[in-house]
């Protein structure tokens, strides 16, 4: 093969492996969870965690979405309650793990919340974070005025 045909295969390898790296990167990020968590044991409100608002349509989370938000250049979006809820329900789910690397541990947290927003309904996710008491812990975040503090 010539050098040019070379370099075209170097271009389209590295290309796919580019477009293919979110959806490996979720799941190693799932294979290094250790157990799966259950959504709760409730009848299903319909209504978000912290807030008296019915839950509507919903788009679930996906790697690549996900990796785009990263590349935005527009102003940044506020993110649905949804995901808020599925991140919390993944972190309180992981902390009852034993602890790993900070690198190991977001992208397994991740992970997690794309898995729950896939498999899980809006209420599910909803009734487990406010079973979980996402809303107590994010009222003690909260700067009256301001973004939450971390």
């Amino acid at each position: 093969m010539r050098a040019a045909g070379w370099a075209w295969v170097s271009v389209i390898v590295l290309v796919v492996g580019i477009a293919l790296l979110p959806g490996l990167l979720y799941l190693l990020g799932l294979a290094w969870v250790e157990g799966w968590p259950t959504p709760a044991d409730r009848v299903p409100s319909g209504h978000a965690a912290c807030s008296d608002q019915p839950r509507t349509g919903r788009q679930p989370m996906n790697p690549w979405g996900f990796t785009m938000r990263f590349f935005d250049a527009g102003p940044p979006k506020k993110q649905d309650e949804v995901e808020v809820e599925a991140f919390w329900v993944a972190r309180q789910h992981l902390d009852r793990q034993p602890q790993h690397a900070t690198v190991r541990r977001h992208l397994s947290t991740t992970a997690l919340a794309i898995w729950i927003t896939r498999h899980w309904s809006a209420a599910q996710i909803a009734d487990t974070a406010s079973k979980e008491d996402a809303c107590r812990s994010w009222q003690k975040r909260r700067v009256p005025g301001g973004p939450m503090k971390r």
